[in-house]
C-alpha cells in the first residue's frame, strides 16, 4: 500500500500513519542500537587516553585490546537472555530490561578508575550490546509491513553507525569524563521511550491470545475494524500450526530443510560481517590514523570515518527493497574491497617497501571512507535484514541465539587478532585479510540466498524449503491492507 488513501468498508487508512505507528513501536530498540554503536567504537577515542599519561589510570597495550574485545565475548550471555526472556515475557519487557542493563553500563564506565572496574563495566555493556542486537532484527520483522519491512531493518544499521558517530564525536571534541555522561543519557532516553512500544501479534499468537493478537494488528495497521485484518491472523496461524508441536525449536531449527539452510546463511554472513574488519577497525580507529601519518590529527580523521557510515546505510533503506537484498549484498563487498585494498597497498609500501608516500598522505582517509560507505550500504546491513525475514517465528529467538554466540566468537577473534597481526605481520597483511573476505565472502554466499524482497515471512520460509513460489493473484480492493 502506497502513502495515498484507501477506502476500506467506509474508512480511510492512511499508509504514512500505519508506518507511523510502526516506527514509534521500534524508537526504544533503536536508542538501544544507537548505544550498540556506541559500545563498539568506544575504545577508540578512549584507548588513546587510556594509554597515555594524561589519565587517572593507565592501561597497557595489551590490557586495551582485551578492553576493546571483552565486550564481544559477554554479548554471548546477552543473546542467550534475550533468548528466554522474549518467549516468556514478550519483547516489551525485554527491551526494558536490556535498556535499564545499558544505563548500568554506562554509570560503571563513569566511575571505573581501575583496569579491573573498568573491564567489568565493559563485560556488562557487552551483555546489554548483545542482548540489543539481537533483539531488535526480531521484533522489527513482527511488527512491520513486508514493503518496508528492509527499510526499517535498514535503519537498525543506521543508527548503530549514528552510535559509532556520536561517541567518536563526543571523543574528539570533549573530555573522557564528559563522552561517558553524554552516553549515559542517551541510554536513559531508551527507557523514557519504553512506553511506545508495542507487542507483537505472533507473541501473542503464539501465547494463544488471540483477541490480543488480533487489538494489537489493529493498533499496528490503523485500522478500526477487526475484519480488515482477520486474513492476516489466519495466515499467521497457519504458519505457525505448520511447524511441528512435538519438535523443541532446536530440534525444528535442524531438522527442518529451510531452517538449516536459514541458519547456515545467517551464520555464513555474520562470518563475513565480522571479518570484512569494520568493527575492529572502528575500534582502533584513532590509532590507525596515527600510524598513517596523516596531515589530519587522528580524532578528526576517525570522526569522519565514522560520520561517512551514517549516510552510507541511508542509500541502502531505498535499494534495499528497490534492487533486492542480494545485488546490494555483491556491489558492497565488491566495492569494500577495492577501498580497503588500496589502503593496505598505502601502508604496503610506506612500510614493507618503505617507499615516501607523503604526496599521498591522504589515502588512507580516503580509501576508509570508501570501504566503510560500502561496507555499512550491504555487508553490514544485509545480515541484518535477513535475520529478520529467514527463520520462522518458532525456530526464530534459538536461529538468533546460535547466531549471536557465533558472532560474538568471531567479532572476539577479529578485533583480538588486529593488534596482533599488525605487530606480527604488519597492518597490510591484515587489511588485505579483511579485503579478501569482502570481496570472496558476498559472491559465495549470494547463490545460497533466495531474494527476499517484498516476500512476507510465510513466502521466504518456502523459498528456503526448496519450493517455488506459486505465483501471487491480484489481492481484491477490499484486502489491499498492508501485511504484517
Amino acid at each position: 500500500m502506497n502513502a495515498n488513501e484507501i477506502k476500506t468498508g467506509g474508512e480511510v487508512v492512511r499508509s504514512r500513519n500505519q508506518y507511523f505507528v510502526q516506527f514509534m513501536s521500534i524508537i526504544s530498540g533503536y536508542v538501544l542500537a544507537i548505544n550498540v554503536g556506541a559500545h563498539l567504537a568506544w575504545t577508540s577515542p578512549a584507548l588513546p587516553y587510556l594509554t597515555s599519561e594524561s589519565t587517572k589510570f593507565y592501561l597497557t597495550n595489551n590490557q586495551g585490546a582485551w578492553i576493546a574485545s571483552i565486550n564481544s565475548v559477554s554479548s554471548i550471555f546477552g543473546s542467550v537472555t534475550n533468548s528466554l526472556l522474549v518467549n516468556r515475557i514478550g519483547h516489551r519487557f525485554t527491551i526494558l530490561i536490556f535498556s535499564a542493563s545499558d544505563l548500568i553500563s554506562w554509570i560503571l564506565i563513569n566511575f571505573a578508575d581501575n583496569y579491573s572496574f573498568l573491564l567489568i563495566a565493559r563485560i556488562v555493556a557487552g551483555f546489554s550490546m548483545g542482548g540489543s542486537f539481537a533483539f531488535l532484527p526480531i521484533y522489527i520483522g513482527e511488527v512491520t509491513g513486508k514493503k518496508i519491512r528492509g527499510r526499517f531493518l535498514a535503519v537498525d544499521r543506521i543508527c548503530i553507525n549514528l552510535g559509532v558517530f556520536f561517541i567518536t564525536s563526543l571523543g574528539a571534541f570533549f573530555s573522557y569524563e564528559t563522552m561517558n555522561l553524554a552516553m549515559i543519557f542517551v541510554a536513559f532516553l531508551a527507557i523514557c521511550t519504553f512506553p511506545l512500544t508495542s507487542e507483537t501479534p505472533y507473541y501473542y499468537l503464539m501465547k494463544g491470545r488471540e483477541e490480543e493478537a488480533i487489538k494489537t494488528l489493529m493498533k499496528l495497521s490503523r485500522v478500526t475494524r477487526s475484519e480488515i485484518i482477520m486474513a492476516d491472523i489466519e495466515r499467521m496461524k497457519k504458519a505457525m500450526e505448520r511447524q511441528d508441536p512435538k519438535n523443541s525449536s532446536i530440534q525444528e531449527l535442524f531438522k527442518d530443510r529451510g531452517s538449516r539452510k536459514a541458519l547456515i546463511i545467517m551464520l555464513l554472513t555474520y562470518f563475513v560481517y565480522a571479518f570484512s574488519g569494520a568493527l575492529s577497525i572502528q575500534a582502533y580507529a584513532q590509532g590507525l590514523f596515527k600510524q598513517s601519518d596523516s596531515s589530519l590529527a587522528p580524532e578528526y580523521s576517525a570522526m569522519i570515518l565514522t560520520g561517512v557510515q551514517i549516510f552510507s546505510g541511508l542509500p541502502s533503506t531505498q535499494l534495499i527493497d528497490y534492487w533486492g537484498r542480494r545485488p546490494v549484498y555483491v556491489f558492497s563487498g565488491i566495492a569494500s574491497a577495492i577501498g580497503l585494498g588500496t589502503v593496505a597497498l598505502y601502508f604496503f609500501l610506506k612500510e614493507f617497501l618503505e617507499t615516501n608516500v607523503s604526496s599521498v598522505s591522504w589515502l588512507p582517509l580516503f580509501g576508509l571512507v570508501l570501504y566503510q560507505f560500502m561496507c555499512n550500504f550491504g555487508i553490514l546491513t544485509i545480515p541484518t535484514v535477513l535475520v529478520g525475514e529467514i527463520f520462522s517465528v518458532k525456530v526464530k529467538r534459538t536461529a538468533v541465539m546460535i547466531g549471536a554466540v557465533f558472532l560474538a566468537i568471531f567479532l572476539f577473534t577479529s578485533k583480538i587478532m588486529t593488534p596482533l597481526l599488525n605487530d606480527a605481520l604488519g597492518i597490510y597483511t591484515t587489511l588485505w585479510i579483511f579485503s579478501s573476505v569482502c570481496l570472496l565472502g558476498p559472491l559465495v554466499i549470494v547463490y545460497i540466498i533466495p531474494e527476499t524482497k517484498g516476500s512476507n515471512l510465510e513466502e521466504v520460509l518456502t523459498l528456503l524449503g526448496g519450493v517455488k513460489e506459486k505465483k501471487r493473484t491480484n489481492v481484491p480492493c477490499q484486502l489491499k491492507i498492508q501485511k504484517i
